[in-house]
Parts: C-alpha cells; sequence; structure tokens
C-alpha cells in the first residue's frame, strides 16, 4: 500500500526541505512541472502499475492540465530502463506530412517566412504523442490501457484549476491564439481575456476525445471522426495534413545512447534527438579537467564547460537530423580519436570565436514539458515531451486539443537560423515523413547496476545545457540532488556565441573575468525547468525545479 507525499515548487524561494522527499526502495516516484499530473501518476503506482503505466497516465493528464506544452498534438521520447536493466528508446516524434516540400516556407525570393513554420496549420507536423504512448504501452505496460487514459478524461470533464503561470502563458499568446474559435471559447473570457488564477477549467471537447481514446485505443487516431474533422480544418486553415498522414504514422524504435562515464553509464537518446550524442561528447571532452577541484564557482569550469558545449552544437548543427537521411557512422561523432583531439584544444581560460558573425536571435523556450517517474522494480522513465513553441501552432484541433508547430524545427531554408537562433544543415532539411532534429534530451544515469538518475527538461536548445549541468552538479561538484537542481544555470551554443547566465550564476568578479576573454556574455531570468529523481542512501528524492511553481515532485512511501 503506498501513502502519496506531495510536495509542491510555490516559488523559487521554497526551502529545500520542500523539495526532498524521500521514500525506501521497494517504493515509487514521480516528478511533474504540474501538480494534477504528478498526482495521476502517483494513483498509477498505487494501483500496481509499472513506470511505464504512471509515465503514459500522466503523459495523457499533462494533455489537459498543461495545454501550453502536455499534448494530444506534439510528439516527443520516451527513455525507458527496464526492471531487468534493459534499456529502450522510443522516439514519437512529429513527422513532416505526405504533402511536405523542402521549400514550403520560403517566399518567391527563396527567403524562409518565419511566421509559415510557426503559426497556423501549414506549420503542423504529423503528430506522434498517442501512438507513442500506445506502441509503449503495448510492448512494457502492465496495467489496461483504459485505466491510464481516464484519469485525464476526467481532469478534462471535471476541470482543474488554472494557476498564475498559466494565466501569463495565455495572455503571451493572447494576440494569436484567440483567433482560434474553439481555444478562444476555452482560454479567454467574452472580453477576450484570459481567465484569472483559480478558474476551474473544463474542456468537454477534449474529455469527449479522450474517452474516445480510451476506448478505441490507437485506432481513434488513425481515422474516424477525430482525425477527419481535424484534417477538415487544417485544410480550411491553409494546411498539407491528410488522413493519410495519421493511418500510416509509427512510433520507431530507436538506439540508446549508452556510454560509460566516470564509472558510470549514462543512457540518452539518439538521432533524432541530439541529446545522447551531446552529453557522450561533453562529459567525455571534459575528463581530465581539473573541474571538481576548481569548483563549481570558478571561472574557468564555466569557461570550459562552455566551450564543450559549443564545440558539440557545432557538431550538432552541422550533422545530425532524421537517421533516415545520413550517410556516415554516427559512432565518427564520439571516435576516442576525434573527442581527445578536441579535449586538447579546449580550454577554461579561452574564448572560441564561432565561424560566422551571422546576427542571430535567441529565445529559451519553455514549451516543451519533461517528467521522471521510477517504480518499485527499479525501473525508470525519462520522458519529454513537446508542441515546439508557445501553445503550439496557436490552433486547436476540433477534438480540443492544441497542434504543435514542430515543422519549424526543421531547417526551412538549411544554414539560416530556426526561432530558437539554431543553424542547420541539409541533415535536417523538410523532407515528406522525415523527422526533424530535437534538443530534447531525457537521460538516465545508472551506478552499479541501478539507476541512480532519471533527468530531463524543456527549454528549446537549453535542454542539453541544463541536463548536462544536473549531471555534472550532483556527480563532479558533489551537490545534494536539490542543489543540483537549483543551483543557478548558463547556456552557450554555437551561434550567437553569447553565454546566457541565470543571475545567481556568474558574480562580478567572474563576468569581468568572462569579458576579458571575449566571451560575451547576457543575464537571462531563468533557463530549463528540470524535473529529476536521485537515489540517495536514504531513498529517492524527487526534485521539481524549484524555478516555477505547480510543479510536484512526489514520492510513495509504506503506510504507517
Amino acid at each position: 500500500m503506498f501513502v502519496a507525499a506531495l510536495f509542491l515548487s510555490l516559488s523559487p524561494l521554497v526551502a529545500p526541505a520542500a523539495q526532498q522527499a524521500l521514500a525506501t526502495d521497494g517504493y515509487g516516484a514521480v516528478c511533474s512541472s504540474q501538480v494534477d499530473a504528478t498526482q495521476v501518476g502517483l494513483d498509477i503506482l498505487a494501483a500496481g502499475g509499472n513506470a511505464v503505466d504512471a509515465a503514459i497516465a500522466m503523459h495523457f493528464a499533462l494533455a489537459v492540465t498543461y495545454p501550453y506544452a502536455g499534448n494530444l498534438g506534439g510528439g516527443g521520447f520516451f527513455l525507458l530502463r527496464d526492471a531487468n536493466g534493459e534499456a529502450w528508446f522510443l522516439d514519437f516524434r512529429e513527422v513532416a506530412p505526405a504533402a511536405a516540400t523542402p521549400d514550403m516556407y520560403l517566399n518567391e525570393g527563396g527567403k524562409p517566412v518565419a511566421d509559415w513554420s510557426r503559426v497556423g496549420w501549414k506549420a503542423v507536423g504529423v503528430p506522434g504523442a498517442v501512438p507513442g504512448m500506445w506502441e509503449a504501452h503495448q510492448r512494457w505496460g502492465k496495467l489496461p490501457w483504459k485505466e491510464l487514459v481516464m484519469p485525464a478524461a476526467a481532469l478534462a470533464r471535471n476541470g482543474y484549476v488554472i494557476d498564475h503561470l498559466e494565466v501569463k502563458r495565455l495572455q503571451r499568446a493572447a494576440k494569436t491564439f484567440k483567433k482560434d474559435a474553439l481555444a478562444a471559447r476555452l482560454f479567454y473570457d467574452a472580453d477576450g481575456e484570459a481567465w484569472p488564477a483559480g478558474t476551474r477549467l473544463r474542456q468537454p471537447e477534449l474529455a469527449a476525445t479522450l474517452q474516445t481514446i480510451a476506448k478505441d485505443g490507437i485506432d481513434a487516431m488513425r481515422g474516424g471522426a477525430i482525425i477527419e474533422e481535424l484534417v477538415a480544418a487544417s485544410d480550411a486553415g491553409g494546411g498539407i495534413l491528410r488522413v493519410e498522414d495519421f493511418r500510416d504514422y509509427r512510433p520507431e524504435l530507436r538506439p540508446v545512447i549508452r556510454f560509460d562515464w566516470q564509472g558510470r553509464e549514462v543512457l540518452g537518446a539518439s538521432p533524432p534527438s541530439s541529446g545522447g550524442i551531446f552529453l557522450q561528447q561533453v562529459l567525455t571532452s571534459l575528463d581530465g579537467f581539473p573541474l571538481r577541484l576548481w569548483g563549481f564557482q570558478d571561472v574557468r569550469s564555466v569557461q570550459l564547460i562552455g566551450e564543450a558545449s559549443s564545440a558539440a552544437f557545432r557538431d550538432r548543427n552541422k550533422w545530425l537530423g532524421d537517421p533516415a537521411g545520413r550517410d556516415f557512422d554516427l559512432q565518427a561523432l564520439v571516435d576516442k580519436d576525434y573527442l581527445r583531439e578536441r579535449r586538447r584544444r579546449l580550454s577554461g581560460t579561452h574564448y572560441t570565436r564561432p565561424n560566422s558573425d551571422m546576427p542571430q536571435p535567441f529565445a529559451e523556450h519553455l514549451q516543451t514539458t519533461h517528467f521522471s517517474v521510477v517504480d518499485g522494480d527499479g525501473a525508470a522513465v525519462s520522458c519529454t515531451t513537446t508542441l515546439n513553441g508557445l501553445f503550439g501552432a496557436k490552433v486547436m484541433a476540433p477534438g480540443g486539443f492544441v497542434m504543435n508547430n514542430e515543422m519549424d524545427d526543421f531547417a526551412a531554408k538549411p544554414g539560416e537560423p530556426n526561432q530558437f537562433g539554431l543553424v542547420q544543415s541539409s541533415y535536417n532539411a523538410v523532407i515528406a515523413g522525415n523527422r526533424p532534429l530535437s534538443s530534447m534530451s531525457p537521460a538516465i544515469v545508472v551506478v552499479d547496476g541501478k539507476v541512480d538518475a532519471v533527468v530531463g527538461s524543456p527549454g528549446g536548445p537549453t535542454i542539453l545545457t541544463s541536463v548536462l549541468q544536473v549531471i555534472l552538479n550532483r556527480y563532479v561538484f558533489g551537490m545534494s540532488p536539490y542543489r543540483a537542481v537549483n543551483a543557478p544555470r548558463f547556456h552557450r551554443q554555437d551561434l550567437p556565441p553569447t553565454l546566457h547566465f541565470e543571475p545567481r550564476r556568474l558574480n562580478a568578479s567572474m563576468r569581468y573575468a568572462l569579458s576579458t576573454l571575449g566571451q560575451p556574455i547576457k543575464s537571462r531570468s531563468t533557463l530549463g525547468d528540470v524535473n529529476a529523481i536521485f537515489r540517495t542512501s536514504n531513498g529517492w528524492r524527487a526534485i521539481a525545479d524549484p524555478r516555477w511553481s505547480g510543479g510536484a515532485g512526489v514520492v510513495a512511501t509504506p503506510a504507517e
């Protein structure tokens, strides 16, 4: 029997004790960015479900209670280490529709038109969310499918309470989002204002959709009324989706990126995720440097990690994309000699200028969400899902769910920046049936044959550096689970070359030292929203990032 221990992240000032929930081995832990979804995951564990069951139920719950990122109309990555120690990576990323063409987002002059790939039905990729959850259930689930979907249907029907962060997000998206008739009716009042915090939001259309999915399983998203009405809405809005796109979509089992690092095994996602390769490149490149001796607050540590991250971003943007288009051996990017030569060029007292000075925008996006689960048998799921932009393409399917704008993750024109400022190659061009390159980076760390950490984050390209730094904080800088997540972070990619940092990360002397190296720096309020679970000598600790309210880390503890 389980007793729920629920701990909320109410503000960045929440005391550490409120974030460090304990449970002994033999019980589970759940962590997400939304309290109702976290409770659903705990309830599934309490009902005898395994980590996969809890993750599936949380995914559907987040589609209701976290609509700017949780979804039925998007996709994601599902990393599992099962109770027997086998590791699996399920890619349910969105794909380009069959009618997609490489030049579909270029004007007559051959220039990308930003809004075409970001707003409206033309920006929507074929979603993989429901097929992905169905595939995970068929392979690894334990409880009946209906029991995993109906808690979300109940949340949609009965409503959940909007918090102040969701109000802010709706306000930010209002100019475009409320142009969609269904979104305007659900999320805004008669005057076009977002519902105030404390409102109980009910979503009857979504409730009906989820009930159909609970009853019909994957068939509900292969054809029938839900998909036919969605395609009709796409046609009316200038999109290119067809019923056949949904009928033909299949999740893909991909290789798990797994590598040894300082006596531990790190598990990550392979392309179209750049996460596993990025982690392997950076962590391997940093080996041999005295980071632990220098310490977290030494400017050399910051600059060295930034240099290694920048080098990995160069490879990411040049070489990675859908595996179907790759014409080289991926192992070349993590070859020991290749990374040894990279390590030789790295320095904590040097700034490497990028090859181009092209001015580019940078915007951190949190329109992704991550949740982590472990169960009493030792299985763990690290799952990241996304709509890409804030409320995706700002359009809703008639079935009551927000659609992604994942087509902007392709290189609309290779060599020019996307919404995250990333300049990518022809390996990530718009090709029908392909999946766009992603920064989503679910990760699992194994120590002595047991799961030791389950980590992930939203944040566009800052996902990669957020996950990396939490791992370094825990295992190199020796931080507690809470400090590893709460410690201020920074981000550096190849282009733009600016090192973005949270205000508490760099003191005045560190900022001055970086500027003397020529390293551009810029303060940002927050980076990432990590939801992580760690094993300790006293049991699991579930840490919902204290940067954001509404999150919850939950453990299951023995009844008295």
